[in-house]
């Protein structure tokens, strides 16, 4: 709890210090405008647009930090032609212990990278960026062990599931692997060429931090990230 005080002190007086700082600016641009002469056009647009730049600039710098961030997720040497779909939701406040997150997002590949991916064939695993043996040929092997099982089948032995008519060591989806603690999103119709691609052969998957999956699959020139943390 003290913590949680801490944080959220912390991130008050650093909104309040920008709050301040961009409150300085304004009065300074406020202060400059009245001392130009309405037929002083160009140094009163100078003063519009260094007005207008100094809330743009910070939002377009977040813009491109959060799209590289996101980019960053796919392995090297890979490149994305564009995002094909995203979501990505989180309960709680969002930075402390015991937050859950969710998030589904499809990348599709330059046709140059798909095809490159494709050339590899049984060697892709080896290409990609990762630590050595960190990726896998599906189909996924969701029940060679424990940790398996609890990643893709959450709810194999829960009696209230089960009751569901759920049917145990059924093949892996990705909509229970982003379900497995509870908090499901809707990716819109996304769920069937991600299953297509974890139940069959010919695409590889990894797994990261924070409980995600990677799963690339050269046929259909996409990447797939998944995660429930």
């Amino acid at each position: 709890m003290n913590l949680f005080v801490v944080i959220l002190g912390a991130l008050a007086i650093c909104a309040l210090l920008f709050i301040a700082a961009i409150a300085i600016l304004f009065l300074g641009l406020r202060r400059l405008w009245r001392r130009t002469r309405p037929d002083q056009l160009f140094l009163r647009t100078l003063i519009i647009a260094f007005g207008l730049g100094s809330i743009a600039l910070p939002c377009l710098a977040f813009k491109i930090h959060e799209r590289n961030y996101i980019l960053a997720r796919v392995p090297e040497p890979l490149e994305v032609a564009e995002i094909e779909y995203r979501l990505e939701e989180s309960w709680g406040v969002g930075f402390m212990p015991g937050d859950n997150e969710t998030g589904f997002v499809v990348y599709r590949l330059t046709n140059d990278s798909a095809d490159w991916a494709r050339k590899q064939g049984s060697q892709l695993g080896d290409m990609l960026s990762g630590a050595k043996g960190a990726w896998f040929e599906t189909p996924v092997d969701d029940g060679s062990n424990q940790a398996a099982i609890s990643r893709w089948h959450p709810y194999d032995d829960d009696p209230e599931m089960l009751a569901t008519g759920r049917i145990r060591r059924h093949p892996p989806t990705i909509l229970e692997y982003l379900e497995k603690y509870g908090f499901l999103i809707p990716i819109e119709g996304h769920d069937h060429e991600a299953n297509q691609s974890i139940q069959s052969s010919g695409s590889f998957y990894s797994y990261g931090e924070g409980g995600s999956v990677t799963i690339v699959d050269p046929r259909q020139g996409k990447v797939y990230f998944a995660y429930a943390g």
